[in-house]
Parts: structure tokens; C-alpha cells; sequence
């Protein structure tokens, strides 16, 4: 990602010195100092931007999350696992997906996940949006084979990604205005203090780390997708993934690709197709 920086000249005024050769020289104990200007400089802060460089139909059961792994795509929806090859073509499927070990417990809902190494983090949720507690499950990202699962701490649970140093990341609520972030030590979570982000974000449906950055994509009024800042929780709007008002904003993926950083996934007013939309993501001044 290339920030382009646009550069403040920076001007000297020279001091204008009047005198004239029929006026005596002034005795050197009350010369009269010229003034000296100031010099002042201006600064335009730089604005993040998202332009869409591609959209792709993609099959109507893809319809909850992506995530990249390798030269292939990871889509989630309800209670499958898929994978696409280039093109979007599918070469595999885990079909019913949540082990039945949380399917007796009410889990019926898989949202947008992460792949680090050859892992699959995905989030799953319930019903029960009451009683504070979801659960995470991870897979073989190549097999597709379940590993494990914890509860974790939260009303909803609609992603789940996980950065460079290894802290997992998602939201409590739907709509949120806070980005929770935790440890795993085998299934035991270690909560962390969390970020608070500028504004409430509302209908949370995906989210990826990457840069610095956590990218959400929402389901908003406007299939949002926004930036936000790790160190800061500030809150850039990266305008929309298209296809509303009937539509629907799913999960999205941070990687970089040709065809741009991000990658998210939007749903048409019918469901079907899906669309995966790309974006390139750079800075422009204010």
C-alpha cells in the first residue's frame, strides 16, 4: 500500500529596508532593526480511501464469511464449510459443519472466520443472544477437519480474526462501539483490555486485522465497510460494497492481493448471487 505524501512549501519572506542617500546615517546606537517575518507552515492530514477495483459473482451459498488461505477462499455460511479455487470454483466442503457437540447446545450459526497458518478460526453463535456466551471453533484449514472449540464472553459473535502477535479480536454486540481482544492458551481465554473505537458501528457483520487495522464490514444502511485505527480507535468510513438498500453486507477478508486489500462479501436483494467485491486501499491528502 503506497501513501502518497503531498509536500508544504515552506515561503521566506525577505524584510524591505527603506533609506535614502540624502538622509545622514543613522548613529548605529538607535538603527532601527528591520522586522522578520515568520515562518509558518500548513499541514493537510491524509484521508483513507477505498476504491472498488473488481465485484464477482460467486455462489448464493456463500453467504456469511471469506477468508483467504493460500491461493484459495474460505467461505462460511449457517452450518458448511466451502472451498474455491481460482475462478470461485468449489474443490471442497465440510457439510454440517458445527460438530454435534454444539449443535446439541444450540450453536447453529457460523459467521465470518480467520485462517492463520493452517488454522480456521470461525465464529459460532446461537440463538440465545441473552445470556452472554458464544463460542469459537478452529479447524484444519487444509482438511477441514474440527480441532477444538471455548466459550467465549460475548452476546454475539459474528467474526473472529486474529493478528500478527496472536490476540484474537471480535465484538459483545451486533452494533458496537468497542473491539474486544483476548489470548488462547490451549481452550482458555485470557481477556485483554479493550479498544474503543470513536463511534458506535452498527450491524457488524465481518472483520479482519491487517496493517495496523481492523477492516469491518457491516450490513448497515449503506453495507459499510470502515477502517479502524489499532492504536487510536479511530474510525475511518470507507463508503460502501454496493447492492442496497435491499441487500446485505456479509464478512470480509484483508489481504493483499492484485485486485486490492480488502475483500468483502455482499449479498444482492435476492441472495443469489453473492457478490465478492475487492477494494484498493491508499491514503489521499484531506
Amino acid at each position: 500500500m503506497e501513501l502518497r505524501w503531498i509536500g508544504v512549501a515552506l515561503v521566506l519572506l525577505a524584510p524591505l529596508v527603506a533609506c535614502s542617500s540624502d538622509e545622514p546615517s543613522a548613529d548605529p546606537a538607535t538603527t532601527t532593526r528591520p522586522e522578520t517575518s515568520t515562518t509558518t507552515t500548513t499541514t493537510r492530514p491524509l484521508v483513507w480511501t477505498a476504491e472498488l477495483s473488481r465485484e464477482t459473482p460467486v455462489a448464493g451459498r456463500y453467504r456469511q464469511g471469506l477468508a483467504r488461505h493460500g491461493d484459495s477462499w474460505i467461505f462460511t455460511t449457517n452450518n458448511a464449510i466451502y472451498r474455491a479455487e481460482a475462478g470461485f470454483v468449489e474443490t471442497q466442503s465440510l457439510i454440517p459443519a458445527v460438530p454435534e457437540a454444539l449443535a446439541v447446545q444450540g450453536y447453529n450459526h457460523i459467521g465470518d472466520g480467520d485462517v492463520v497458518g493452517d488454522v480456521l478460526w470461525v465464529p459460532l453463535e446461537r440463538d440465545d443472544k441473552e445470556s452472554g456466551e458464544q463460542a469459537t471453533a478452529r479447524y484444519d484449514a487444509t482438511t477441514f477437519a474440527f480441532i477444538d472449540s471455548f466459550p467465549v464472553a460475548q452476546h454475539h459473535n459474528s467474526f473472529v480474526t486474529v493478528d500478527d502477535d496472536g490476540v484474537v479480536w471480535s465484538t459483545d454486540e451486533f452494533s458496537d462501539d468497542t473491539l474486544l481482544r483476548y489470548t488462547v492458551d490451549g481452550t482458555t481465554v485470557e481477556l485483554l483490555e479493550p479498544l474503543k473505537m470513536d463511534r458506535l458501528i452498527e450491524r457488524i457483520q465481518g472483520g479482519d486485522v491487517a496493517d495496523g487495522a481492523m477492516w469491518l464490514a457491516t450490513d448497515d444502511d449503506q453495507n459499510g465497510i470502515y477502517r479502524v485505527d489499532l492504536e487510536t480507535g479511530e474510525v475511518t468510513d470507507l463508503g460502501s460494497m454496493g447492492h442496497t438498500p435491499e441487500g446485505e453486507g456479509e464478512g470480509i477478508d484483508a489481504t493483499d492481493l492484485p485486485s486490492g486489500l480488502l475483500h468483502g462479501l455482499v449479498a444482492d436483494e435476492a441472495v443469489v448471487p453473492m457478490y465478492v467485491v475487492d477494494f484498493r486501499v491508499g491514503t489521499e491528502a484531506g
